[in-house]
Formats: C-alpha cells, structure tokens, sequence
C-alpha cells in the first residue's frame, strides 16, 4: 500500500551560499516590487515517480524535496526602512512547480517588538506573525506550507538594518505531490483512497479521540499521524505518540533536529459530509522535543515544544495496557495528509509479530505488535504511519508501524503493543511507563484528558447538511451577493446566557477569485435582531477564502457576552458579481426559533423564515468557539455544546414517554430540569443509542433535558402536552 514512501537522497542545488502558534497581524505594504531568489531542485520527478511506487515499504510518506539554503537579513533580501516605525526586510523565493513551500530555520531568535511573517504575493495565504513568544531554546523553527511556488519572508523590526539579526533560512522544500489543503479537490480534498472514510461521519469515534489525534510533517519533506496522550502529571503536558521511523531519517540514525522540525496540525479534518467540507489547516504547533524511542520497537514518545492554543480544543487521549482485546477497535490517521480519516475493524486484534525493518535496517521484535486482519470499514495508506489503534472504549492500544492495507486490500496492517511499549525496555529513554506514569508503573488503564474549556457551537441541523439556497426572482444567493443588495447575514446565538468567544467559523459554499472583501462580525441582541457591533474583523479577501473549506478567524482576546448574540458577515458591493455566500442549513424540522437574520439594503434586519417563500426556519453555517457556555434556561448548571447531537423524536410529548436517538457514546445519564434550573429527574442510562423514558409525573409545560455522557453533554428542549 501507500503507507509509506521509498525515500532517495535527493541533490539540491544550493542558491546565495551554500510553534507555529502565531499572534496575528498582518505584513507590512510593500512600496517596491522585489524579485524572488529562483531554487532548482534537482530530479523532483525521479522523487515523485519513486513516491507514488512505494506502496509497501516501512517509511513515512514522503512528499517533498529539499532544497538546502544560506539565506540571512544580512545576506539576501532586500530592506525597507521606517515603515511605520519598523524597519522591514523581506525575502522572496521560487521553485517553480511546487505545489507548496514550506520552511525551516537552522537559526531563529526574535528580538522584543520584531514580527516575521511567511506568505505567498498575492497574501492570500498570509501566516503569522511570529514573535518572541515562538522562540525555542534550540533555535530551530519550522514553519507550515504554504500553496504555491513562490513565497515571501518578511521581517518587521525596530532594530537597525546593521543589527545582527539571528535568522537563518536553510531549508526550502518543494512540495511534489500537491498535499497542502488549498490545492485539494473540492469533492475529494486528498488523494487518499475512495474506500476511506471521515472521521466525523462515524459515531465509533468519539469528537474527543479525533481531537487528540494530529497530522504531522517532519522534515519539512515527510508525512505521518500521531496521537496526544494523556499522563498521570496533572500539569497537561502536550505528549504525542508516534512511529519512531516517523522521527529517524534514512540511514535509521535519531536527530533530535528532526523533532524540532516537527509541524503539528489539529483539527484538520472534514467537518461534514453533505456537502464534503475541507476543515482548518491553520491550527499548528512547531518544534517537539524526543522523550523515549526504540527503534525495533518502532515507537516514539514526544513532546510539543509549545502547548497548543485552547481554541485549538486538544486533547489528552486515555489508554490502556490490557494484553487482550476483545471488542471490534478503530484507527484515526491522516492518509497521503487528507482531512482525518477513520478505519474500522469489527474482530479484535490479535497480538503477532510483523516481519518488517526499521530505517537502519534493524528487525522488529517478535510479538510486540497487533494485527488487524481485516478492516470492515476504511484503510491506511501512506501518511497513516504513528496513528492509534483504539478500543471501543475510546482507549489507546498502539500506534501503526505498517502493513499491507490499501483500497481493494484491507488486510493485515500492524500497530506496536501500547502495552509492550509501556515497559519492555528497563532505560527510560527507551519506555512509556518513564514519561506517562512516573510513579507507578503497574497502572494499567488512565483516561483521556481536556486541554481546553472551549466547545464549537453550531446550529447545523442534526444530520449536518447544509447548502447554498438561490432564487428564481434575483441573481445571486440567500448567504451572499444578489440583485437584493442584502448586507449582512447573521446566526442567532439566542439561547446563550453567556459565554468567552474565542473565534469565529465562516464556510463558504462559494467564493470566487476577487478584490471584494467581507467583515465577521459579532453583534450583540436588540429585541431579538443584531443590535450594536461587538467585535469585527474587517476586510478580509474573498480571494483568501475557498469554497468548502472552513475559515476560523480568531479573536485576539476573548470576547465575553452576557446576553444572548448574533455571529455573521458583511459584505462589499465593489461590484455586481456573484462571488460569495455561505452556506445555511434547514432547520425547520428542529425544535426552537429560526436562526438566520438578513441585513436588508434599508439597514434593516429581518428574519430569513419571515422573506422566504417557504417560510422555513433556517441558520448559517456560521459557528462559534466558545468557553464558560451557560444556556438559557439552565441557571448556573454546567453545561457544554457538544458536536454530537441527540434527537427527541416526539416533541411535543404527548403520551407521558419521552423517546429519543443519539449518537453520544457511553450515555450515562438524563436530567429534567424546568425553565428555572430546578431539577426534577434523573434518569439512569447504560451507553443506548436509542431509547426511552417516562415524565408521566410532570405537568405540562417546557422543560430542559441535559443527555450526559462520559466528556460531554447535550441539553434539548421539550414541551410535555397532554
């Protein structure tokens, strides 16, 4: 299969000499032109012939080529100075043909005030900035790849053009294989396998083990997966597992260089699959430092140089070092670097021994390894290489060494033993057990952890679908451009009581090359319609927006409302064209008020349900990350929004049962709450799917219902009408 890649040395021509977590901003305007530095890679079509035929071999999926570089402010580039009170130096460079370019810096250290940003000329791909706050005690920083074949380096700094910058550019890599997300299909966003499935789509795995589960490029030039696990240190340390040929390069020799070169991307993943939605490739940490390796035991335990963000929501997967499996398990991995995807075997496995080499050449241990004979649903492929093997249970079991499993092949694929990796090795270097339970070796079974307070509200309807809705009376949407001149389109956040808004999801069902801009915009609520502007985030280029892929704009600080709000986009009429809308999603069949609000070209706001001939009740698919979330009607009991959902089917309740389906895993328990907070059941459950309970014993009237599973609960409204 493509699981991993026949690696070859690569010569590059050199040209000149020889955390990614970013603080926003935006570069500088250039007063002059500057023409890039053109890079040769040599033979980058021998690499992709040599790629694209390694289908069975025991490395990671390669999808670039280097090319070694010198570049330096003091060096190359060209300056600009006193720009609004910066001096600003940038670098341009060109590997004509690459599908992307990504960077790593052998030297970086930012002086205090100094901003560098990474972006392609038309900076509709801008990232950054970096400051200070990304330096590393090794100095080494990769930066993420960005589409295109030329890139630009840019430094904004208040110290001298003669200051000794600690910058060093050495390494450009050309991406051959076209895996960065802005170049994906819009049906199909990787080139992974057809038989491969979305994570999200599948109720096996729960929202908490996806989070936990992260691409990764090493190297600039290779691609794996790997998973955050969960330790007995209270402190939350961001430690990752993954495949030690994931972190080794040809000759099988450990770099530390190579774990400080890791790019670690969360939440890349296909939030929906009606239509097919290409999820944030923004959300990154840079650097890693190695905590235990065995290289025939193919396993490595890292951890991220930097925490990730809380709005990125990671999480601490659990695990458990139980010798036998009994129950059907469940892998999540990123195939050739496509959105998150998930195969799914319904026999447990079985312990085995894989006969298959390290880098070096060195021969696995017998017997420390699960096979999957056969995978029921979905595959891996090359990139899949370090992701976890997890139970029923939502629990860790092994990270992936290899196989033979591709589409039209779903056989025989094998992860390293968790529990032979927790202690078979007595160095500490070289066991789990060292890093993840210090103080008691013998513990056999932690559960997962959150990082991260904020929960992503959305208003899709419950089956996720969404579309863009178009009218035979104007050109143009009902979520964007049209002969109407609509302004703004806003989603209601009316149940909220309060909340601290992180940031701001926008997905567009089109968006067309353009010199318009938009605005995101939150609002507070005026009688129920948007009121005044409480944060914006203005002039955004519809040209750095793509259809079906999801765009998060973050909020610098977090924004608290104490009331309920709206979340939406305003719109420019540079000209009459149809470039841009979001999509909306039908939720008359859902219980609760229409969501979606129109700013007509009158100013005024009306809502979609009240102008729409059809008069159903519909929302943007506009959502929200937010933290502390308190409901309206809940009072101070604590609740979260969860991206699972549970269905009443028959609200109104008229027979005294209130029957219901849900795809909440481990569902433990049911409240009944009235409108005050006041609890007045609880019902006991034992991880149905679908169900029912009595509230024969209630008056008629509304009442709030919070569905609890084992990490998060779901809270619906009902009214009981005898």
């Amino acid at each position: 299969m493509v699981k991993q890649i026949v690696t070859i040395i690569i010569l590059a021509i050199c040209v000149a000499a020889n955390g990614q977590v970013s603080q926003g901003g935006q570069p500088m305007p250039e007063s002059f032109s500057i023409d890039a530095v053109q890079l040769h890679v040599a033979r980058p079509a021998m690499a992709s012939q040599m790629a694209l035929a390694g289908k069975a071999t025991s490395q990671p999926l390669r999808f670039a080529d280097p090319i070694y570089t010198n570049f330096t402010p003091q060096n190359s580039g060209t300056w600009e100075t006193d720009v609004n009170g910066y001096n600003v130096w940038r670098l341009a460079v060109k590997s004509e043909g690459a599908k992307s370019l990504n960077l790593i810096f052998d030297k970086f250290y930012l002086s205090d005030n100094d901003k560098l940003f990474v972006y392609n000329p038309q900076r509709t791909h801008v990232l950054g900035a970096f400051t200070k706050e990304n330096n590393k005690q090794s100095k080494i920083f990769a930066i993420a790849p960005v589409a295109g074949d030329e890139i630009i380096v840019e430094l904004q700094t208040k110290q001298s053009i003669d200051y000794n910058h600690e910058i060093v550019l050495s390494e450009v890599n050309h991406d051959f294989l076209g895996v960065h997300g802005y170049l994906k299909r819009q049906s199909d966003f990787g080139d992974s396998g057809k038989c491969n499935i979305d994570a999200s789509s599948e109720s096996i795995c729960s929202d908490e083990v996806r989070r936990a589960v992260c691409k990764i490029i090493t190297d600039g030039k290779y691609l794996c997966s790997g998973t955050m696990v969960n330790s007995t240190d209270q402190t939350g340390n961001p430690m990752f597992l993954t495949a030690g040929h994931c972190v080794t390069n040809n000759s099988g020799t450990l770099f530390d260089y190579t774990a400080q070169t890791i790019i670690f991307f969360f939440n890349y993943e296909s939030y929906s699959s009606d239509p097919v939605v290409n999820g944030t490739d923004a959300q990154t940490v840079s650097g890693a430092e190695l905590l235990a390796y065995v290289e025939n035991m193919d396993f490595a335990l890292l951890q991220m140089t930097e925490a990730p963000q809380e709005s990125y929501r990671p999480y601490l997967a659990g695990w458990t070092r139980d010798e036998t499996i009994t129950n059907p398990v469940f892998s999540v991995h990123h195939p050739w670097g496509d959105v998150k995807k998930i195969a799914i075997s319904k026999d447990a496995p079985v312990n085995a021994t894989y006969n298959a080499q390290s880098y070096g050449g060195v021969s696995f241990l017998e017997n420390i390894h699960w096979q999957v004979a056969q995978w029921e649903r979905g595959v891996t492929e090359g990139g899949s290489s370090g992701s976890g093997l997890f139970t029923e249970d939502q629990l860790l079991i092994g990270n992936l060494s290899g196989g033979s499993a591709y589409c039209g092949n779903p056989v025989d694929d094998y992860y390293v033993r968790f529990n032979q990796a927790w202690s078979n090795n007595a160095e500490k270097a070289k066991s789990l057990s060292s890093w993840l339970s210090p103080d008691d070796d013998a513990l056999n079974k932690l559960d997962g952890r959150e990082l991260s307070d904020y929960k992503r509200i959305t208003h899709l309807n419950e089956a996720k679908k969404a579309s863009v809705v178009y009218d035979n009376d104007f050109n143009g949407s009902w979520s964007g451009h049209n002969d109407r001149n609509d302004l703004a389109f806003a989603s209601s956040f009316y149940d909220v009581e309060s909340a601290k808004i992180g940031g701001v999801y926008i997905v567009p069902g089109k968006a067309e090359f353009s010199a318009q801009t938009i605005n995101v915009k939150i609002w507070d609520n005026d009688n129920g319609a948007p009121g005044d502007v409480l944060w914006s985030e203005d002039n955004i280029p519809i040209s750095s927006l793509s259809k079906n892929r999801e765009t998060l704009i973050n909020l610098s600080q977090p924004l608290e409302v104490t009331n309920a709000f709206f979340a939406g986009v305003e719109l420019t009429y540079a000209a009459n064209v149809d470039t841009f809308s979001v999509y909306m999603s039908d939720i008359s069949a859902e219980e609760g008020d229409n969501r979606a609000f129109i700013k007509q070209t009158d100013g005024d706001w009306v809502e979609f349900n009240n102008v729409h001939p059809s008069g159903n009740k519909s929302t943007y698919w506009i959502d929200v990350l937010a933290s502390d979330a308190v409901f309206v009607g809940i009072g101070d009991i604590p609740t979260s929004v969860s991206e699972n959902y549970v269905k009443i089917v028959n609200n109104p309740i008229k027979t005294g049962e209130i029957s219901f389906k849900t795809n909440l895993r481990l569902l433990e328990s049911v409240e009944v709450f009235s409108v005050n907070g006041s609890k007045l059941q609880h019902i006991n459950m034992s991880a149905i799917t679908e169900g029912s309970f009595s509230v024969r014993n209630l008056p008629p009237g509304l009442y709030l219902l919070r569905f609890s599973a084992k990490n998060e609960s779901v809270v619906k409204r009902v009214v009981i009408n005898r």
